[in-house]
């Protein structure tokens, strides 16, 4: 009787092994086989991303185009790390 639940047991857990290792060999293949299009499908993703926010700029009057905000965001940057220089040299 404990012998037959041993061998269920074991049983079981050999099933379950193998289905597991099944499982994470398909979804490895498949992720192998769909990784072509799932970098295409990103790229456009992030292109229509992209040409979504060009025209919600260019609708805004009076947008700053995008080389002057990288010079005000260096300039922020550099503000605020003097600051904090000074600060600590207090």
């Amino acid at each position: 009787m404990i012998t037959d639940g041993l061998i269920l047991m074991v049983v079981g857990m050999v099933v379950v092994f193998f289905f597991l290792l099944l499982l994470n060999v398909l979804i490895s293949g498949l992720s192998w086989l769909l990784k072509d299009h799932a970098l295409l499908e990103e790229k456009q993703l992030l292109e229509a991303e992209a040409a979504k926010r060009k025209k919600k700029s260019a609708k805004r009057p009076g947008s700053v185009p995008a080389a002057a905000g990288a010079e005000d965001l260096g300039r922020i940057t550099a503000v605020i790390s003097a600051a904090v220089h000074a600060h600590r040299n207090r």
